[in-house]
């Protein structure tokens, strides 16, 4: 009964966030990144149709990768390759004074030079639209379609797949914002839906994925108070109910859930230069299989970004409960099904202009990862640095390195890699 009035609840909020008024349109003041920002002698101009500018955009990649299969180099040899990708996009973008409708798609190509079984096509496309009610006022609705592979570091792939696991996500997003005066308010919803596919596995066989597929529901509330021109205080409550087509295929548990989160917080935006906000607060997680214990847990997360002339800065904290179908050893050491992961996780990111064509950018993030009842523990580190030269208006040439390293007490599941890419892209 708990689970069902959660996703009544949830249900309910998505259909009031597409009925009431609302989502505001961008500042003219909006604070960006180096690599954001508009740089008026090489940034694509697009291409205007009517109403509309078209903005096409083709890159061409190539990557040597040190661990295709992010395997843990203390059990089998590490297998390395080089990927050719092509990444062809476009975004029709409209131009006017109010209102905006934007149509996007994009595909991801790679072709691995000795492992093809690796070889992937993925591809998403999607449309997104606001009404602008009045200042400060509007609705939006995003929808987008994406068939996507996943990455050999996931924690959900299996070690002995001959070929990566390929799903399909569905995600609809429809939102009401009012910030008029010393009070705002804003409500949304969503709703997504995985479908993830067999894959073959080492020796012959399939690995059944069907019981990954689920739908998602989530919604929210804000309500902020303005506690002068730079900073507003906010509470905020949302929902999720989570239910799955048939999770107890081949023996599995049953792993619908549903849950909440409240958190309270400040938002700021000082002198046009930085902007952010922070919350705390509590999540709860209820399984509906008795034998899964509930996550009840203290939510916290932050996220900034400050923009100076030449150099920028982000900073992002989040806590948040995530879905897993894994198995893994309890207290009493025995196998187990996790009824979800506690993931926490810190990220940061620093760009640096050192001439107007050329930008400098180099990340790290930390992710600590506990899969709910059971043992395990992982923690993901991924470090990066890059640079793009921007030759003219339409062409630029990037180079980057990625690194990334999983520490896990599951036995055989650590792994490390490195990634070198160089790039050509076009746009118009």
């Amino acid at each position: 009964m708990q689970h069902r009035g959660i996703k009544i609840l949830s249900l309910a909020l998505l259909g009031s966030s597409v009925l009431v008024p609302a989502v505001a349109a961008q500042d003219s003041d909006q604070v960006m990144s180096i690599y954001e920002r508009y740089r008026p002698d090489l940034s694509a101009k697009g291409i205007r149709t009517g109403g509309f500018l078209f903005y096409p955009e083709i890159k061409a990649e190539g990557e040597f990768d040190s661990n295709i299969y992010a395997t843990d180099d203390n059990n089998v040899d590490d297998v390395d390759d080089f990927i050719a990708i092509v990444k062809p996009s476009f975004r029709l973008q409209s131009n006017w004074n109010s209102n905006s409708f934007a149509l996007f798609a994009g595909a991801d190509i790679g072709r691995y030079a000795d492992n093809s079984a690796e070889d992937y096509e993925d591809f998403n496309v999607g449309a997104s639209g606001r009404i602008d009610m009045s200042h400060g006022s509007n609705i939006f609705v995003d929808l987008t379609y994406a068939d996507m592979h996943e990455d050999r570091g996931s924690p959900d792939s299996v070690g002995t797949q001959a070929e990566a696991t390929t799903f399909s996500t569905l995600k609809a997003i429809a939102g009401f914002k009012r910030d008029e005066g010393v009070m705002s308010f804003a409500v949304d919803g969503s709703y997504e839906k995985n479908d993830y596919d067999d894959a073959r596995l080492n020796g012959g066989g399939r690995l059944e994925n069907d019981d990954r597929d689920r739908e998602t529901i989530r919604s929210s509330v804000r309500i902020g108070f303005d506690l002068n021109d730079d900073y507003e205080a906010f509470v905020k409550f949302a929902t999720v109910a989570v239910e799955y087509d048939d999770s107890r295929l081949d023996g599995g548990p049953l792993r619908d859930s549903d849950g909440w989160d409240v958190v309270g917080g400040a938002a700021f935006n000082v002198g046009g230069s930085s902007v952010g906000e922070f919350y705390v607060g509590y999540v709860k997680r209820d399984f509906d299989k008795a034998s899964f214990a509930d996550a009840s847990e203290m939510k916290f997360g932050a996220s900034m970004l400050w923009s100076g002339d030449l150099t920028s800065f982000k900073v992002a904290i989040d806590r948040d409960v995530a879905e897993t179908t894994l198995e893994a050893d309890n207290a009493s050491g025995q196998r187990v099904a996790s009824a979800g992961i506690l993931s926490t996780s810190y990220s940061a990111r620093i760009e640096h202009e050192l001439r107007r064509n050329l930008l400098l950018g180099a990340d790290i993030s930390y992710n600590k990862m506990d899969f709910i009842n059971t043992v395990r523990d992982d923690d993901v580190t991924k470090l990066g640095l890059g640079a793009k030269y921007l030759l003219n208006r339409t062409f630029s040439l990037n180079a980057d390195y990625k690194f990334d390293k999983r520490s896990t007490n599951e036995v055989n599941q650590d792994y490390k890699r490195h990634s070198f890419i160089v790039s050509l892209g076009a746009q118009w």
